[in-house]
């Protein structure tokens, strides 16, 4: 055998192994389409779509299986490489079956001769690699399985569309001349606003915009009559016919479901139930992306606010503006301005999603020190014909007036003992906390600065509270002094009745309120003077301690709550809030109780029974003892009867081998399927299959294997459906010990198993 009749040997074995490779993957690719159709089958999906996909599973094997063995690139090499490998008597010498004689050496040349004679010995035996073998295996397994998933896919009467779809309906009736819709198509067009095109639903199922119109085509096997379709089981509209086929139109605004009704020579005939699905027309969401909803400006600040917001609609945007109210004045002498400002950028506000912005002027708006600007965004969307509309929270803006006067009694001190307004103790912890949480987002002197605020208004509530225990100024001392010093220039005022005149609010009558041991003056005690008899009947008002109201109970939780704001201050001015915590905390809980004592409770009255006759007395007469009660029957009316009957008779059905339903029975589960229709509005998607089960029952649509498990599946929803039932009153079973507890528990888990 020469050179050339051995590259044509190759050549052939080549060709060979390329067509039994493909021979192999073809049957894989059969068996694959096969399979997929008998698992589709089984969802009951149209024709076509089934089809297609089982082309694409077959089509998607034979490639992937083309790309593994690398026919599209096989050369001769890889025989070579195949002869070398399975047939150890060429001595790995099959490489110089390819190359000429004059390539070779002497010794070369000679060992070729050696290996065609071996390749010319074992050509007729030469078995190339293949799988066709488990090809067939597994095309005889995907037959057998197609066969069995077809035996169990749904039988049901198909109707294809104009767009090439199965869809199932079935009659109520299965009698073979019972008339059916041969042919049904549905057109869906949302309202023009929302600018999406018309389409058409995959099955019966709709899911639509709201607002949307939908419209039927239908054409029956048969001349039938009054026609319709009944929509959520209480409204039907009636087909219109035309020439060949019956249409009819209608717009939806809720979700529901419906079904498709016609009469054919007396009786009536029903679809399945199908489910609407609305899709609301979502309102704008807007926001405010760069400002927080709190700004206090000064004067000398820049006085031109930047506003940016985001605008999102899920169909279009129409229109937004700002709406800003200017507060001016304080008091009764408060003013309000309200005015409409429209976005600068972009010029119009339409699209999906719009990027706003606009510059406010306080100056332009007529802000002065001391006034705030209130504005929030409202965006409009596109739907007709009443758009959705949304806004933001309201943001304030105010500009701090630097003119305020405050009235302070000692210029040293600086301190408003009567401001506008001053925070709570919670509030003052809540502001603490916000601090404490932004610390890392602030920088140094604005965390100092804040906290040095939140002590100072810590300060403001302290001497707030001090005003109840005589503190009229921001310590007592001062005034100490000063009435020391009246008593050693005045030698009458030991002998004088005076007033402190700083605490006149304070006084009492005498007569009834004078106790023992209480001086009107604060006198300089001498070695060897008498005691005045009259201190006992004398009440001291320039104390500080007694010039107050309160019981000492109270007065001593007020005087401690004082100290500790002290603490709470201090560290607030050390820009240490973290400190300062703890003793808002105990300051908090020490005025919650000065609340709760100084509440007044008032002891309710006893009943005071009229006073017995003696003579009746131990007597057992109750003749003139009459009495007013009355029982009541609280008998809580049962909702749903028809379900709670459907439930009695599935159980005794379930009970019956075989199972055999009468016309009461139909009866009933018709009642039943008309409450469970009225669920069915609100929820489709849980009880359409329940409605369809219950329609089947009564129509006796089902083979008798199949009705026990279609019972039990309807039996769950329908417990469902009830509502729960209240818990009935019982005594409550208490153990002893842990021990009766989980042999309690084990004996459970026993009888459920």
């Amino acid at each position: 055998m020469t050179t050339d009749e051995v590259r044509y040997s190759l050549k052939s074995l080549k060709l060979r192994y390329i067509a039994m490779r493909l021979f192999e993957i073809m049957v894989l690719g059969l068996a694959t389409y096969l399979l997929t159709n008998g698992l589709a089958g089984l969802f009951a999906p149209s024709s076509t779509e089934k089809i297609l996909l089982s082309i694409m599973a077959g089509v998607s094997v034979f490639a992937l299986r083309f790309v593994h063995y690398k026919l599209y690139k096989l050369d001769v090499g890889f025989l070579i490489r195949y002869l070398n490998e399975k047939y150890p008597s060429l001595k790995q010498s099959s490489d110089l079956l390819l190359r000429d004689e004059s390539e070779l050496t002497s010794l070369q040349q000679l060992q070729k001769a050696k290996t065609i004679e071996l390749f010319n010995s074992i050509y007729p035996e030469i078995k190339l690699p293949n799988h066709i073998k488990q090809s067939f295996v597994v095309l005889i397994a995907c037959v057998i399985a197609y066969f069995g998933l077809s035996a169990f896919a749904t039988g049901k009467l198909l109707i294809s569309n104009n767009s090439g779809k199965d869809i199932a309906i079935k009659p109520v009736h299965a009698e073979a001349v019972a008339p059916f819709i041969s042919s049904l198509s549905i057109e869906m067009t949302p309202p023009s606003y929302t600018k999406l095109k018309s389409s058409s639903p995959k099955d019966f199922n709709l899911e639509i915009p709201e607002g949307s119109r939908v419209r039927w085509e239908a054409q029956f096997s048969s001349e039938i009559t009054n026609a319709n379709i009944i929509f959520s089981g209480t409204d039907s509209s009636n087909f219109i016919k035309q020439q060949e086929f019956y249409e009819i139109e209608n717009t939806f605004l809720a979700s529901g479901f419906y079904q498709i009704s016609w009469t054919h020579e007396g009786k009536n005939y029903r679809s399945d139930y199908f489910k609407i699905g609305i899709t609301k027309d979502e309102p704008p969401k807007v926001s405010v992306d760069n400002l927080s909803q709190f700004t206090k400006l000064r004067f000398t600040d820049n006085l031109n606010v930047d506003v940016k917001s985001t605008l999102a609609d899920d169909y279009g945007i129409t229109k937004a503006y700002i709406t800003a109210t200017v507060s001016k004045g304080s008091g009764e002498g408060i003013k309000f301005r309200e005015e409409q400002i429209s976005f600068t950028t972009p010029a119009r506000i339409t699209g999906k999603q719009v990027h706003a912005a606009t510059t406010l002027s306080l100056k332009k708006l007529g802000l002065e020190p001391g006034d705030e600007l209130y504005f929030y965004i409202e965006a409009f969307d596109n739907k007709m014909p009443l758009p959705n509309h949304a806004r933001t929270e309201t943001f304030f803006i105010a500009l701090q007036d630097t003119a305020t006067s405050v009235t302070t009694e000692d210029e040293g001190l600086g301190v408003d003992l009567m401001p506008e307004y001053f925070r709570s103790q919670r509030q003052i912890i809540i502001d603490t906390e916000k601090l404490l949480k932004e610390k890392k987002k602030l920088i140094k002197l604005q965390f100092n600065t804040t906290s040095n605020e939140l002590g100072y208004d810590q300060k403001v509530l302290r001497l707030r509270y001090g005003q109840f225990m005589g503190e009229e100024a921001e310590s007592g001392i001062a005034q100490e002094a000063v009435h020391h010093e009246e008593e050693e220039t005045d030698p009458l005022k030991q002998f004088s009745h005076q007033h402190d005149t700083e605490n006149e609010h304070n006084l009492v009558d005498q007569k009834k309120n004078e106790t023992p041991g209480h001086n009107h003056t604060n006198e300089l005690k001498d070695a060897n003077e008498k005691e005045d008899p009259s201190k006992a009947f004398m009440h001291n008002h320039d104390d500080t301690e007694e010039a107050t109201f309160f019981v000492q109970s109270v007065k001593a939780k007020l005087k401690a709550a004082l100290t500790i704001m002290w603490d709470a201050e201090l560290y607030l001015r050390l820009y240490e809030p973290e400190k300062s915590l703890p003793y808002q905390y105990k300051v908090l809980n020490l005025l919650k109780e000065i609340s709760n004592d100084s509440r007044i409770y008032v002891h309710r009255n006893g009943f005071d029974p009229p006073p017995l006759k003696e003579e009746k007395r131990l007597t057992a007469d109750l003749s003139d003892v009459k009495s007013s009660t009355n029982r009541y029957a609280n008998i809580p009316e049962k909702k749903n009867p028809a379900i709670r009957e459907a439930l009695l008779i599935i159980e005794r059905l379930l009970m019956e081998d075989p199972i055999n339903l009468s016309s009461a029975n139909k009866t009933i589960f018709g009642n039943a399927g008309n409450e469970l229709a009225q669920l069915a509005i609100e929820q489709p998607a849980v009880y359409l299959e329940s409605l369809s089960q219950i329609k089947a029952l009564r129509d006796e649509r089902m083979s008798s294997e199949n009705l026990k498990s279609i019972l039990i599946e309807l039996r769950k929803t329908l417990y469902t459906a009830l509502p729960p039932q209240p818990a009935s009153p019982r005594r409550g079973e208490v153990t002893g010990s842990k021990l009766d507890k989980t042999f309690i528990q084990s004996l459970e888990k026993l009888k459920h198993e």
